[in-house]
């Protein structure tokens, strides 16, 4: 089992979890935001992982996941999160998107070499975008998998923005760079006009 999840977790560098397990305190922060911040009830998550997102969001919500990668949404479909749940493989800058409520990108836009960009295109088919990305993080910080760094407020037009730390705290300024806290996340929410 913990072969399988090293296989999906994209050597650590995707947060996995399955139907029953705990979620990690920054993880489960960031979604249970998400939940309060959510906009209408037809969202769709950039980058969802095995959806474990969805059990944070209340029964109504009509879900869609994408992933890149196949084996994650086959595991995704088998969890059976919520009645109202889609999950789909593909390329974000090959899927046409239809226009949702609320998205949700979570961690997947420093993985993308034109993730300015697609936080761009995604405020064209949301009415709510909610996103969250590392803080000034170095190269190599958090491995080869990061194509985009030292991201900061001013990347992104439009945001507000609070701060979640590596124990999963969020506050409304980053917090001091320590051996307990090593990182910050930025965690945005964009709004349409």
């Amino acid at each position: 089992m913990d072969e399988f999840r090293y296989h999906l977790s994209n050597n650590f560098e995707r947060a996995v979890f399955l139907k029953g397990d705990v979620v990690y305190p920054r993880e489960a922060t960031r979604y249970q935001w998400a939940s309060k911040n959510l906009l209408g009830n037809d969202i769709f998550e950039l980058g969802c992982s095995t959806g474990y997102g969805r059990q944070f969001f209340d029964d109504d919500i009509v879900y869609t996941g994408l992933d890149y990668d196949q084996t994650i949404i086959q595991v995704a479909t088998k969890q059976n999160w919520a009645e109202y749940c889609t999950f789909m493989h593909g390329d974000i800058n090959q899927v046409q998107l239809w226009n949702y409520d609320t998205i949700v990108a979570f961690e997947v836009i420093e993985h993308l070499s034109n993730g300015l960009q697609i936080v761009e295109m995604l405020k064209l088919h949301c009415k709510r975008l909610l996103i969250t990305v590392p803080h000034e993080e170095p190269v190599g910080f958090w491995g080869e998998h990061h194509k985009l760094h030292r991201l900061n407020e001013s990347h992104f037009d439009g945001f507000k923005w609070q701060y979640i730390n590596e124990a999963g705290h969020i506050f409304d300024s980053p917090q001091e760079i320590t051996k307990d806290n090593r990182c910050n996340l930025m965690i945005g929410v964009w709004n349409r006009g």
